[in-house]
């Protein structure tokens, strides 16, 4: 019985090593990434005035606040997810128009995360100059997680300032842009999360392309 029993892990364990290996190391960045970055868009929309994400208790860096199931998951098995959106009211606000208001709140997010990698990059750089770059025990553990860690909050800082619906960036565009752009705008907030879906996953698709391109620089700025 022990040896099916084990032949069973060994099996298992070749299936889903790689993935769960994988899960290990995005998870940490994953919790922290997602989190600070929707704290950072109730924060901002509480230092406007709004006391919404406040009431809806997201104005905390506690995870299981922000992070959604589904969401987490996916990003582990299929590398793609959410995190719970905050709800903010820009009736609330006070001191700054709405599309002040909007932009401020919607930028705060992916600023959030580039600030995660900067910070990720430095400790991952002063480990590097202490010589920890190989060998076994915790430490070089250490920088495969801080290495992911910068990597993955690229990856949100780029991705969430794409400008299409949902994302941040499209609420960026909209701030920005003057009132001749509405009736397109309007065109694009009805079909723009449709045109995500399809730019993300049709194969060999420009976005992919780009994303990876701009990550890559910012990474080789960084570390």
């Amino acid at each position: 019985m022990m040896a099916v029993l084990e032949a069973f892990w060994q099996a298992l364990y070749a299936t889903l090593g790689p993935r769960l290996n994988w899960a290990l190391l995005v998870l940490p960045a994953l919790v922290v990434g997602f989190t600070v970055h929707e704290y950072a868009h109730a924060w901002m929309a509480v230092r406007l005035g709004d006391p919404t994400p406040r009431w809806d208790r997201r104005l905390t860096l506690n995870p299981l606040r922000h992070l959604d199931p589904v969401g987490t998951i996916l990003v582990l098995v299929a590398f793609v997810g959410w995190a719970k959106p905050v709800r903010w009211n820009p009736a609330n606000l006070k001191g700054v128009s709405y599309r002040t208001g909007a932009l401020l709140v919607a930028a705060i997010g992916p600023v959030s995360n580039l600030g995660l990698a900067i910070l990720g990059a430095l400790v991952l750089r002063q480990l590097k100059v202490m010589g920890v770059v190989s060998g076994e025990g915790v430490l070089p553990v250490v920088m495969d997680v801080l290495g992911v860690f910068v990597a993955f909050n690229v990856l949100l800082f780029v991705f969430n300032l794409i400008p299409l619906p949902p994302l941040d960036g499209y609420t960026v565009l909209r701030s920005l842009a003057p009132s001749s752009w509405y009736t397109a705008l309007a065109v694009l907030e009805q079909y723009g999360t449709l045109v995500l879906i399809l730019l993300l996953f049709w194969p060999g698709s420009p976005l992919g392309r780009f994303i990876g391109s701009v990550l890559s620089g910012i990474l080789g700025v960084l570390i």
